[in-house]
C-alpha cells in the first residue's frame, strides 16, 4: 500500500461513532492506499511474458492462480472458511473440471480442390462437430430477415459476410446475426465474404473449445448446435453447382442452391482444471451477508510462439482487485472493516466462455440469495476511440438492470471520484451486448444486482500488443478507487440493496 496523508491518517485518532457519520472520507482515506505504483508492480508480473499469457487449465494461469494467492497471503487475508460441502482447496481455490475439445485436421473439400485452416477458410472453435458432406445450402442473405423455421431449422445455411466490414465492429455485428441464426437450429453456418485476410488475427482458431465438465454429462463431441466456418468467396464457388456466390447474392434470401462441400474435423478431448482465486475479508454485524468483487485473470496463451499478455484484458481489473482487496484489509485491521463481508474473487475461464464465474454461479461459496452485489472488473486500463479526447471516464455496464439502489450507489460513490460515468452499453439495445459478455452476468442472471466497469475495446484487443506500457495508470487508479467506494457504500449501508427489477 502507498503512503497516505498525515492529515487523512489523523482520522484513526476519532472514535468510531463519529467516523461512522463522516463514512465519505473515511472510505477516501483507505482508497488512498490504492496507488498507481502498485498497480504497475502487480501488473508487470501478471502481464509479463513469464506468464505465457495465463491460458485457462494452462501453466500461466496455474502461475497467475499462486501470484494471487500468495499476495493475498501478505495482505493477511485468509482464503474462504473450510466447510464440508464446500470444494476448496487450501481455502483459496474453487477448482474445476473443464472438458477441452481440441480439432486435429480441419479443411473444406470442394470438387475441386481441399482448402485447409486459413486457406481460404477459419474454423470458428465455438463448436466443433464431426465431419459432414453438404449437398444444398440455403441462402440468407445479410441474416437480417428472420426465415420460417422450416426453411432453416437441420437444414446448411449460407450468410453473406461481405458488408461487415473489419475490425471489431464487424466481429460484434458477425456475432450478433450468428446468435439470430442459430436460434432457428440450423444444421451448419457458412459465412461467405471475398476475402479473409483482415480475419486472420482477430479469430484465434486454434482449434481448442472448453466447456464446463458438469454441464456436458452424457453429450457426445460435437452435439451442441450449429457449427459455424467462414469461407472466403473463391472457396463456395468451387463448392457450388452450377451458379456463383455473385448470382445468390443477387437472389432472395431462402432460395436452395446445389453444392458439393465436404467438412473434414477430427476432434479429440481431453479434461483439465482450472480455478478460481477466493480471497475472503469477514463482515462484523452483517457477516452472513456477502459482496461479490470479480475479474477475469486468464487470457488466450500463446499462439505461433507469440504471448498474448492481455495487460488490459483483463490484467488492469485482476490487478485492480489486488489494491481493492488491500484496501479493505487494511480497514478491517485498523478497526474499521466492512459490516457486510467481501469475497474477492479472480475467475478464471473467462475467454472461454465466462466458464469460471458459470460454475460459481451453479456452486457457490456463499448462498447466492445471501450475496447482495458483484462488482466486476474487465478491461478498465486504457482508452478507446470514443474518448480520446474526453475526460476520465468509465462505462458501467447493469447498475440499473436490477436494482435501481445499486445504480444510485455506484453514483454517488463517484462523488468521492469524479468519473464521467458514460452508459452507452448499458442500452438494452446495444448492439455489442456487453452486458450479456463478462462475468457479472453469471450473477445477474441468478437475480444478483451487478455492475460491469469497462474502459472499451481498443486497437489491441486480443492482440499481442497488449502490453503494459500501454496501460493508462492514472485512470486504472481512479476506476478503482470507484469500484472500491462503490463496494464500500454497499458493505456498509443499513439495509442491503433491493432487487426492484426483473432479471432479463
Amino acid at each position: 500500500m502507498g503512503p497516505r496523508p498525515i492529515l487523512l491518517v489523523t482520522l484513526l485518532t476519532i472514535p468510531f461513532p463519529i467516523l461512522l457519520a463522516q463514512a465519505d472520507t473515511l472510505a477516501a482515506h483507505f482508497a488512498w492506499g490504492i496507488t498507481q505504483e502498485e498497480l504497475r508492480s502487480h501488473l508487470l508480473v501478471l502481464a509479463s511474458d513469464a506468464y505465457q499469457g495465463r491460458d485457462t487449465g494452462k501453466e500461466g494461469q496455474k502461475m497467475a492462480a499462486q501470484y494471487l494467492r500468495q499476495e493475498f497471503i501478505r495482505m493477511g487475508i485468509p482464503g474462504v472458511p473450510e466447510s464440508e460441502d464446500r470444494e476448496i482447496l487450501d481455502g483459496y481455490f474453487q477448482q474445476y473440471e473443464l472438458i477441452a475439445e481440441k480439432a486435429g485436421e480441419m479443411a473444406v473439400n470442394t470438387t475441386r480442390s481441399e482448402h485447409r485452416l486459413f486457406d481460404g477458410i477459419i474454423y470458428f472453435n465455438e463448436e466443433l462437430k464431426e465431419s459432414l458432406r453438404v449437398n444444398e445450402v440455403v441462402f440468407l442473405g445479410e441474416a437480417k430477415a428472420t426465415l420460417k423455421d422450416k426453411v432453416v431449422h437441420g437444414q446448411d445455411v449460407v450468410v453473406d459476410g461481405a458488408a461487415l466490414g473489419e475490425g471489431e465492429p464487424a466481429m460484434l455485428l458477425l456475432r450478433t446475426r450468428i446468435e439470430a441464426v442459430r436460434k432457428q437450429e440450423p444444421r451448419t453456418i457458412w459465412v461467405t465474404m471475398p476475402d479473409l485476410t483482415s480475419w486472420r488475427e482477430m479469430v484465434h482458431a486454434g482449434g481448442t473449445r472448453m466447456r464446463l465438465a458438469s454441464e456436458t454429462q452424457g453429450l457426445r463431441v460435437g452435439s451442441r448446435g450449429a457449427q459455424l466456418v467462414m469461407v472466403e468467396d473463391r472457396v463456395l464457388n468451387e463448392g457450388l453447382k452450377r451458379t456463383s456466390v455473385a448470382r445468390i447474392r443477387s437472389r432472395r434470401a431462402g432460395k436452395r442452391w446445389a453444392c458439393d462441400l465436404g467438412l473434414v474435423v477430427q476432434t479429440s478431448e481431453e479434461r483439465v482444471l482450472a480455478e478460481n482465486v477466493l480471497a475472503y475479508i469477514e463482515g462484523s454485524d452483517k457477516k452472513e451477508e456477502v459482496v461479490v468483487l470479480t475479474a477475469h485473470y486468464d487470457h488466450i496463451g500463446v499462439e505461433n510462439g507469440v504471448v498474448y499478455n492481455g495487460a488490459d484484458d483483463d490484467g488492469s481489473g485482476t490487478v485492480a482487485l489486488l489494491e481493492i482487496a488491500e484496501a479493505f484489509a487494511q480497514a478491517k485491521a485498523t478497526g474499521h472493516g466492512p459490516r457486510r463481508s467481501i469475497l474477492v474473487m479472480p475467475v478464471s475461464g473467462e475467454e472461454k466462455g465466462l466458464l469460471g464465474s458459470r460454475h460459481y454461479s451453479e456452486n457457490p461459496v456463499f448462498p447466492l440469495a445471501q450475496t447482495v452485489a458483484d462488482l466486476n472488473i474487465d478491461m478498465i486500463g486504457r482508452v478507446d476511440s470514443a474518448h480520446s479526447t474526453s475526460a476520465p471516464y468509465v462505462y458501467i455496464i447493469g447498475s440499473d438492470r436490477l436494482s435501481t439502489q445499486l445504480h444510485a450507489a455506484n453514483e454517488d460513490a463517484n462523488k468521492q471520484v469524479g468519473l464521467m460515468l458514460d452508459y452507452t452499453f448499458n442500452d438494452e439495445n446495444d448492439p455489442n451486448r456487453f452486458y450479456y459478455r463478462s462475468d457479472h452476468y453469471n450473477f445477474a442472471r441468478k437475480g444478483v444486482p451487478s455492475i460491469f466497469y469497462f474502459s472499451g475495446v481498443h486497437e489491441d484487443y486480443h492482440q499481442p500488443g497488449d502490453d503494459v506500457e500501454k496501460i493508462q495508470f492514472d485512470l486504472l487508479q481512479q476506476r478503482a478507487r470507484l469500484v472500491f467506494h462503490t463496494a464500500w457504500n454497499i458493505a456498509n449501508r443499513e439495509e442491503r440493496l433491493v432487487v426492484d427489477r426483473p432479471i432479463k
